[in-house]
């Protein structure tokens, strides 16, 4: 009778532990984990009859890799191609058990050489095939390269340019106890050593290239240590964009 109970019970256990993730149509869905040493973020948008579309990229300033591929109840499998070059091959799992997650072989191509990659989904975002980036105007690759522009000058010291790219006014919270109500430039170089510490920069330089959050309020880079958006003169045609909150 015990073993009978046990056996039921490790089936139940197992059920609960390898549903496969439910997936829904026209979603972005983003999962960061480890590839050796290096963060990865990858990112696929969910078609019809189980086909999949996206890419990843890393912490790293590398291009972003493009993904293809399909998942039919909780396997998966995809294609990485650079410069329409197919340079990775990944096989596995999608499944949720204490978390949502992801395990795959990842496969280099032509060398055969295989790591296993494990990640967690970390946010998913509406958008469409063509325009990640629903809830702003311009290009994917025009949000992307602004991202690319602010990370720049954060790394360089470049006070002019963030100057000129953040809306004003903005408050700007470095502590419970001290706002700061910037309402021009000016007051923005005053404080930019209390913004810009160490510690702000080193997290903004761990944040991913591509593949951002987004939603009505804008787009998030990193944990939300900057979020960005449309400047109020901005067009479809000539996408012009501003920092809008800086979270210290």
């Amino acid at each position: 009778m015990k073993k009978i109970f046990l056996v039921a019970y490790l089936f139940v256990q197992t059920s609960v532990f390898s549903f496969s993730l439910d997936l829904e149509l026209n979603q972005w869905y983003d999962f960061t984990g480890k590839l050796g040493d290096k963060s990865i973020q990858l990112s696929f948008y969910t078609l019809k009859a189980g086909k999949l579309i996206g890419s990843y990229c890393s912490t790293a300033n590398e291009p972003k890799v493009l993904l293809s591929g399909n998942v039919k109840g909780n396997e998966i499998y995809l294609t990485a191609s650079l410069n329409g070059k197919i340079i990775d091959e990944l096989t596995g799992k999608i499944f949720t058990d204490d978390q949502d997650r992801f395990e795959v072989s990842w496969r280099k191509i032509p060398s055969g050489e295989k790591s296993i990659f494990k990640a967690v989904l970390s946010s998913v975002t509406t958008g469409t095939e063509v325009k990640r980036y629903a809830h702003v105007l311009g290009s994917d690759a025009a949000v992307e390269q602004f991202v690319a522009n602010v990370k720049k000058a954060i790394s360089k010291g470049d006070k002019i340019w963030l100057a000129d790219n953040l809306f004003y006014p903005s408050k700007v919270r470095i502590s419970e106890k001290l706002v700061l109500n910037l309402k021009n430039k000016n007051q923005f170089l005053s404080h930019y050593d209390k913004i810009f510490t160490v510690d702000f920069k080193s997290a903004l330089s761990k944040t991913f290239s591509h593949n951002h959050f987004n939603n009505y309020q804008g787009v998030m880079i990193g944990d939300g240590e900057i979020w960005i958006n449309n400047a109020l003169n901005a067009t479809e045609a000539k996408p012009m964009f501003q920092i809008i909150t800086l979270n210290p």
